[in-house]
Formats: structure tokens, sequence, C-alpha cells
């Protein structure tokens, strides 16, 4: 069954909360829902699914989720710089981007 959550305040409903009393066709239109007795035989089960836009999001989380929380070559670069006496400390690119930062938040 597809849910159309486009049209859920609109007729058809029942309930507070905007649940379908018929199935709804991919392109919106509602069809006739099968009988309790028929639709036990078939043994059907709800489905979802999911506009293109949510299946990027799912595959951007996957993703983004297989990355590792640290980048460790970058972390052992600097640590060796530190050591080497190498790293640069530029205070206006720091202050630059906390004041990016601050106006991301507000």
């Amino acid at each position: 069954m597809v849910i159309d959550t486009n049209n859920i305040n609109s007729g058809g409903t029942s309930g507070a909360r905007g649940r379908t009393t018929a199935p709804v066709t991919t392109n919106g239109t509602k069809t006739s829902a099968p009988a309790p007795a028929e639709a036990a035989v078939s043994g059907s089960k709800d489905n979802v699914v999911l506009s293109s836009e949510a299946q990027n999001m799912v595959r951007l989380q996957a993703k983004i989720s297989s990355l590792p929380d640290v980048n460790l070559d970058r972390v052992a670069a600097i640590k060796q710089a530190i050591a080497e006496g190498r790293f640069e400390i530029n205070p206006e690119r720091i202050a630059e981007n906390m004041l990016k930062q601050d106006e991301l938040l507000s």
C-alpha cells in the first residue's frame, strides 16, 4: 500500500492522524480496498515507496556512516609538523572561520 502524504488532510481520511481509508496508487488515485477476508488470504503486506530525494538521502547517510570520524592521516601529518616545528597557526584564518561558523548558527 502506498500512502499519498501530499493529500493527507483532504477527503478520504479517518481519525485525527489522517490515515487513508483506501490504498493509494503511485499517481495519487485511490483504489478499492480489498475485503478483510481477501486481504488475509492474499497475505499482503504494507509497502513504503521512497521518493528519489529520500533515496538519495539514504545513500548519502550510508556513505557518511561508512567514513571514519577522524582523518587519521591528517592527524598524523599535523602531529609530525608540530614535532618538526613546521606547523604554523594563522589567527586571522581561525577568526574568519569562527565568524563563518557563528553566521551559520544564527
